[in-house]
């Protein structure tokens, strides 16, 4: 077999079919989801499409090839011989475009000195000043630009480049982000203010189980949602007061509709609300904040903002009670 090492172009006219039929870049893009977590919802999932639309794109994709990409049975999923060539190449064209973007805006200037950073919620709580402070005096020519993340787009904004880099509140499952964990610190019960757990100093995660959750609305991985409404503890899902995505509308959703939802403890020194008083739980996991980016991302300005990230989260987290930092003092980037 000869080796393949195609250019730009090249790699485009393989997407060609006959009879002016082509390939889509979505199409590639969702065989290499799947090959990544050999599993269609899932990879539905972290493309934000339902299967049924994943599993027909593919369909059609294989039959413009002429071959099965993978083997499908009820209780597993596997790349075939043909697959496993396909997944490769079609890695390295998607690789190539995210590198065509950003080569086109290096030659506009812009792709070294502007990065965008998204965030949801708090963000980095009372280390978030700190953090862009610092990130502007060290790097006075680089423009960061800000984009406020919801519930629901911000793991799709990472992916489709519209952020450079976010930071998000973990579980974060997807093997194409990398990953960096900056702190944890406690959980907390947002209640109504006039509801039956008003005046209490704290609750139990069973105090709450059987009561209805703002959960977060359609779009956001499963995980996700799964966490913020404690379904791991309570072995199955919760029930919906109200389907949110930002923490404003969950704010509304308590106050008002007597729903329970649970936010990270510095988020509850931001997010004020007159119907709203915020209990700890007494025997919850706490939450982690992490730095989170697409794998691959040429912009060196990410690499700038985690380490910075570090050096700040090890040298300051006292300033946030009850937080703890995750990085060792030899952590390396």
């Amino acid at each position: 077999m000869r080796e393949h090492c195609f250019s730009i172009r090249e790699r485009t006219t393989m997407c060609e079919g006959r009879k002016g039929a082509a390939m889509e870049f979505r199409q590639l893009r969702y065989a290499v989801r799947v090959a990544q977590t050999l599993h269609f919802g899932k990879a539905a999932e972290l493309e934000h499409i339902a299967p049924s639309v994943l599993s027909t794109q593919l369909r059609r994709l294989e039959n413009e090839l002429g071959v099965s990409l993978f083997d499908r049975s009820s209780s597993r999923v596997a790349i075939t011989q043909a697959g496993t060539h396909f997944i490769s190449e079609a890695s390295s064209i998607l690789d190539s475009l995210h590198v065509l973007k950003v080569d086109t805006q290096s030659a506009a200037g812009s792709a070294t000195t502007r990065l965008r950073i998204g965030f949801f919620g708090e963000a980095l709580g009372e280390l978030t000043h700190l953090l862009f402070n610092s990130m502007s005096e060290t790097y006075p020519h680089t423009a960061l630009a800000f984009t406020e993340l919801s519930m629901n787009n911000q793991f799709e904004l990472l992916h489709s480049g519209v952020v450079d880099v976010a930071f998000i509140r973990l579980p974060v499952d997807d093997p194409a982000l990398c990953i960096t964990p900056l702190f944890q610190e406690p959980l907390r019960a947002a209640i109504s203010a006039r509801g039956e757990f008003a005046g209490l100093d704290s609750v139990s995660i069973d105090d709450i189980l059987d009561r209805p959750f703002a959960v977060a609305g359609e779009g956001t991985p499963a995980s996700w949602s799964s966490y913020w409404s404690l379904d791991a503890e309570r072995g199955e899902r919760s029930r919906v007061g109200a389907a949110v995505t930002t923490l404003p509308e969950s704010l509304a959703a308590v106050a008002y509709t007597d729903t329970i939802d649970t936010f990270p403890e510095s988020a509850t020194r931001v997010y004020r609300h007159p119907g709203v008083d915020f209990l700890p739980i007494s025997d919850a996991e706490p939450s982690t904040l992490a730095l989170v980016s697409r794998k691959g991302n040429p912009n060196p300005l990410v690499e700038s903002l985690r380490e910075c990230a570090i050096t700040l989260v090890r040298q300051y987290i006292g300033i946030m009670p009850g937080a703890e930092s995750l990085l060792g003092p030899s952590d390396s980037l």
